[in-house]
């Protein structure tokens, strides 16, 4: 049995599968997913205010179907929902009332990042997270982070209260990006770190097909994803790897991956790089379809698929079929309704220029 102590040593030999509750398919599937997680060992669920019904998704394939104790439920609070600590109040109520749960075992503030952080402090939200702990709502506190690095080293200096963070940690932002240098920092401060979006929104399991040759030439009996999983699943301080896994099939290779789990060699290190080498010739947009934006614009576009459409066929897809496949999104919320307002932006973890990514697909798929 997995304890909340295990989730929280930073020291700890190995990491453990976390069930990231963002893109979850039906009912029926998610229980015979969650049934046979939990029947492998694994215990820690990750949902949010935000992730489009999944928090009464969990109540009724988790909650209602397990007893409490064989389960750790996380949940966040979203800074840009409340202003005062009266809404914090109101807001965590609903939330144990989706969940259907008395407290949550894990509590984030969500999202911390340069733009947040001055009204995270101003409304003292990690004092109230604090408060809940004391009171017995919440468990252990921590936070996920989307900023720069500096940012992050003024949340462990300012927040020592902080006992997790949740850092976006996978082979394209640690080996291409500033993402090393967030879990040096953990590892400094002894900050235990669950890791969120290993697979980058599923484009690592998606790959350009020069770079999945690379992988299938070495491995052909390995899934695409797990090379993901495996990297993110064996960095130094990570306790915890979720995954949005919104299929049988991907929670069947995620635990045969977590199967005799042990580092990358140096020659597979050599070959992402490889990887690496080959994803940087194709031009993509780096969207990991959390559509955090997506309740911000006024014009209503479904921003992730649009996104995700482009990039499919810049990875080689047939740009007929993706055209033909952009044109069955609702009129008036395609990319090229865009008004380029800019509401979405602020909410991107990714810090995309979303206008100028639609003007993009607009260009590519005729408007």
């Amino acid at each position: 049995m997995i304890t909340a102590n295990d989730y929280l040593n930073a020291s700890a030999p190995k990491s453990y599968l976390g069930f990231g509750a963002m893109r979850l398919p039906d009912d029926k599937e998610t229980a015979e997913m969650i049934d046979l997680y939990l029947d492998s060992g694994f215990n820690y669920f990750d949902t949010a205010w935000i992730y489009g019904g999944s928090e009464e998704m969990l109540k009724r394939t988790l909650v209602k179907r397990h007893p409490r104790d064989r389960f750790f439920v996380a949940n966040k609070m979203p800074p840009w929902e409340v202003k005062n600590h009266k809404d914090c109040d109101t807001l965590f109520a609903e939330q144990l009332r989706r969940t259907g749960l008395d407290y949550f075992d894990f509590y984030l503030i969500h999202s911390l990042d340069n733009e947040k952080e001055k009204g995270i402090e101003s409304m003292a939200l990690f004092d109230w997270a604090a408060e809940q702990k004391r009171k017995g709502l919440v468990k252990h506190v921590g936070f996920s982070f989307h900023g720069d690095t500096p940012c992050l080293e003024r949340a462990f200096r300012r927040y020592p209260e902080a006992e997790f963070v949740q850092l976006q940690l996978n082979y394209v932002d640690i080996l291409r990006g500033p993402a090393g240098e967030w879990q040096d920092l953990a590892v400094k401060h002894n900050v235990p770190i669950i890791v969120m979006e290993p697979v980058k929104g599923g484009s690592l399991a998606n790959l350009p097909a020069s770079a999945e040759k690379i992988l299938k030439d070495y491995a052909p009996e390995r899934s695409i994803a797990s090379w993901a999983i495996q990297y993110a699943a064996t960095l130094k301080g990570a306790t915890c790897v979720l995954s949005g896994m919104s299929n049988m099939q991907q929670m069947r290779d995620n635990l045969k991956t977590y199967q005799n789990l042990k580092p990358l060699t140096e020659e597979e290190m050599a070959m992402l790089e490889r990887v690496l080498v080959e994803m940087g010739k194709v031009s993509s947009i780096p969207c990991t379809a959390c559509k955090y934006c997506h309740p911000n614009c006024p014009m209503e576009i479904d921003i992730a698929s649009s996104f995700a459409l482009y990039n499919e066929y810049k990875r080689g897809g047939d740009k007929w079929n993706r055209t033909m496949m952009y044109r069955t999104l609702p009129e008036g919320k395609r990319a090229h309704d865009c008004t380029s307002c800019g509401a979405c932006m602020s909410h991107c973890p990714q810090h995309l220029d979303i206008p100028t990514g639609l003007s993009t697909v607009a260009d590519t798929f005729g408007g």
